[in-house]
């Protein structure tokens, strides 16, 4: 039973300690994807206080069922692409739907990326201060006071670190989360107004068709009855 224990406990402790490195490498990469998410973010804020304006002109436009809607620059990025898209399909409701259905499932990829990471980030971090404690403790037991030293700063760092990566993608999350929504109604609105104003010109056509069948019809029942 000793012998077991002391075998399991060895193989843990090999595998724990072969995993500090990939551990460390998994955090420099989430940093280095957290910063450049952190990155973009402020750029695409930027582009969207300059497209502010236009959105609200647009939106306005949308309310008020204007027959021409103002055009949108490419400040709108994926909001302006696809509401630029949806003025091009308004002759087919189905195309509308699954154009305004793909957009927001490439909003909701992006956020769940970004979900992704703010768990990712602190688990990393955890790993990456319990690890290290393992040699540490061994190193105390042999008195080797720098080997313990340097295991609790490989732990508080990988902590302070995968912190870090939780937080940022968490804040960026949190931030396109309100975007994301606010656009995905607008985008939303529009493809309903799209298809009502297709829906409006069918009814229309209709009755044009059917206005001018029915005097062709009465003529024929005319001759019929005079037969």
């Amino acid at each position: 039973m000793t012998d077991a224990l002391t075998f399991l406990s060895n193989a843990f402790y090999m595998i724990s300690n072969a995993l500090l490195i990939p551990v460390m490498l998994g955090l420099l990469f989430g940093l280095l994807v957290s910063l450049l998410t952190f990155g973009r973010m402020l750029r695409e804020m930027l582009e969207r206080l300059a497209f502010r304006m236009e959105k609200q002109e647009y939106t306005t436009s949308l309310e008020n069922n204007a027959s021409e809607l103002p055009p949108l620059s490419a400040k709108g990025q994926m909001l302006a692409a696809a509401l630029e898209k949806l003025k091009l399909k308004t002759d087919d409701p189905l195309s509308i739907g699954k154009l305004a259905a793909d957009t927001e499932s490439y909003w909701q990829a992006e956020l769940e990326k970004l979900q992704t990471w703010c768990r990712i980030g602190p688990a990393l971090g955890l790993m990456g201060t319990l690890i290290p404690l393992g040699p540490g403790l061994v190193a105390l037991a042999d008195g080797d006071l720098k080997t313990l030293s340097n295991n609790l700063i490989i732990a508080f760092a990988t902590t302070v670190v995968g912190i870090l990566i939780g937080l940022i993608s968490g804040s960026v999350h949190g931030i396109r989360k309100r975007w994301y929504r606010d656009d995905s109604l607008l985008l939303t609105f529009a493809a309903e107004r799209f298809s009502e104003r297709n829906l409006r010109r069918c009814d229309a056509q209709s009755l044009t068709t059917f206005a001018s069948e029915r005097p062709a019809e009465q003529g024929e029942e005319k001759e019929k009855k005079s037969c």
